[in-house]
């Protein structure tokens, strides 16, 4: 019989290491896109990464990153390429932290796994001042509207943003819709220009050679296609980071998937009893879903594993939907959910699905019952 070697105690987690690598980075980034110089420093989070990586390395006996320089370096290198062996990291061969100095949807995840606090506790804030204050008002559309508008326009013109508060449901909340946008960032500047995407409607940032600009959503539908320009004079805001990863990204397969079901004469209601969970559908017997779009199914999975929603003693059917890009870029996408977390697998209360599959069966329910 084969005993396993185990690994010694001083030795650090590979998956705690990366999230931690990833919270030092979006803390980084963060002081640049505040519009204030970056001072040393560096984040606490970044050297404690160094550190446990350079553990890491010593232990498998490969060169260690010589300082945090280097180590952001590795951080723009797809994971395939760390001479570092990242068994059960949750992390895929192709994903890195960086790309053109920019934290990925990637680094964002593992950061929110491990607790980006600063972020977390910036986004839960804000969300937690809205959700207050709606129900307080007994104003489930305001805070509908409020979410629609943060999907809808992550870049917004100080004109467009101060038209869309004249909204009665809006004005409620026209303090905290302020609080989610910040001042575009220089670099999204030029010749007086700042430029759009189409298939998001966030913004379009330089690449390494300053004359190439693209979007920098990898969750956006159609980032090759350039939106309208608008004159930096205008005062353009763009939607805070942590909102952009985990309201508004997501926020697009929710309006997505809610009209779809419309179009198929369905009652669909976003965000209901206050987001509660993300859509319900049917009024009788009604079919509840959260919808998801992380990038890795294992880190989902992860997350669904602190805590699933609440299903309502109503509820007829209850679904994670994973959005239609997710499961086009992992085919494998719901098999690896499921493996990882099979508190969503078939025969569960809360199951797994696809958009298509959630979307095809909410068809098949109402042509049944026509």
């Amino acid at each position: 019989m084969t005993t396993a070697v185990q690994a010694p105690s001083w030795l650090p987690d590979v998956r705690i290491t990366l999230a931690q690598l990833a919270s030092g980075i979006l803390e980084y980034a963060e002081g640049f896109t505040g519009g204030t110089p970056f001072r040393l420093p560096y984040p606490a989070n970044l050297q404690l990464a160094l550190d446990r990586l350079t553990l890491l390395a010593w232990h498998q006996g490969v060169p260690p990153p010589g300082s945090v320089v280097e180590l952001l370096q590795l951080a723009h290198t797809p994971f395939a390429e760390w001479s570092l062996v990242l068994t059960d990291a949750d992390v895929d061969p192709e994903e890195s932290l960086l790309a053109y100095g920019r934290p990925t949807v990637t680094c964002e995840e593992l950061g929110k796994l491990r607790g980006d606090v600063e972020a977390e506790l910036r986004e839960n804030a804000l969300m937690h001042g809205v959700l207050d204050k709606s129900q307080a008002h007994d104003a489930p559309d305001s805070y509908v509207a409020f979410r629609k508008l943060l999907i809808s326009k992550p870049a917004i013109t100080a004109f467009d943003l101060d038209a869309n508060l004249a909204d009665p449901h809006l004005a409620l909340l026209a303090e905290e819709v302020r609080q989610a946008y910040a001042d575009a960032p220089p670099e999204a500047i030029a010749d007086g220009i700042v430029r759009t995407c189409q298939g998001c409607h966030g913004l379009r940032l330089p690449l390494d050679d300053d004359r190439t600009w693209a979007c920098v959503d990898d969750s956006c539908p159609d980032p090759s296609t350039a939106g309208p320009n608008h004159r930096a004079a205008d005062g353009v805001q763009w939607l805070r980071r942590e909102l952009r990863t985990f309201i508004a990204g997501p926020g697009r397969a929710e309006l997505r998937i809610a009209e779809a079901v419309s179009e198929l004469g369905v009652m669909a209601r976003l965000w209901p009893d206050f987001d509660a969970y993300d859509l319900s559908a049917f009024d009788q017997k009604p079919w509840v879903a959260d919808i998801k779009a992380w990038r890795s199914p294992t880190r989902l999975a992860r997350r669904l594993r602190q805590g699933l929603f609440a299903v309502p003693d109503d509820a007829d059917r209850a679904f994670i939907v994973i959005a239609r890009e997710q499961v086009r870029a992992h085919p494998r996408y719901l098999d690896r959910l499921q493996r990882a977390c099979p508190a969503v697998g078939p025969g569960q209360r809360i199951v797994a699905v696809s958009e298509d599959q959630f979307i095809n069966a909410v068809s098949r329910r109402a042509e049944a019952g026509r």
